[in-house]
């Protein structure tokens, strides 16, 4: 549903890419975010960076996939990526290792990368319009277990 509130806003450094959309902050009832810039965060494609360029490519009035009635963004945007070849090829690559692609996925990925990144939780779930106790909620199964690693180097400077 944040797609269909995107806007393009003059920034400190120039322009920036924002969501306006004000969703639920969960846990809390009524309370809603407040329109964020948007990060991108790139992910690697056979060793290069993929990036979508999507602010520049609204910047020209490049159109979305079709988003249909409010509220129903996820819906329109999954029947549109159905149908897509490309899509399906992703959807089979993910059955093959035993995972499962939807759109939902794209906001998954965001915040696996960015626990793996090492980015402080309070800046993702900013970043992704949550509060901390609903990031940790739904998405502590992507912070990294770095348990054996500090215990491996206590042990190291012990000996």
């Amino acid at each position: 549903e944040e797609l269909r509130h995107l806007r393009i806003k003059d920034g400190v450094e120039g322009k920036e890419l924002w969501t306006i959309y004000q969703k639920s902050k969960g846990g809390r009832s009524g309370a809603k975010t407040e329109p964020r810039r948007l990060h991108p965060l790139l992910i690697e494609q056979d060793g290069e960076p993929l990036d979508w360029k999507l602010q520049q490519r609204l910047e020209i009035g490049e159109s979305l996939p079709p988003l249909g009635a409010e509220g129903k963004g996820g819906e329109s945007l999954r029947t549109f990526l159905r149908r897509r070849p490309v899509w399906k090829s992703l959807q089979k690559e993910a059955e093959n290792i035993g995972e499962v692609l939807v759109p939902y996925t794209f906001r998954h990925r965001y915040a696996k990368q960015s626990h793996a990144a090492g980015f402080p939780v309070s800046n993702i779930a900013a970043a992704m319009g949550h509060t901390i106790e609903v990031h940790l909620e739904s998405y502590s199964r992507f912070i990294p277990d770095g348990t054996a690693d500090l215990y491996a180097n206590r042990n190291i400077k012990v000996a």
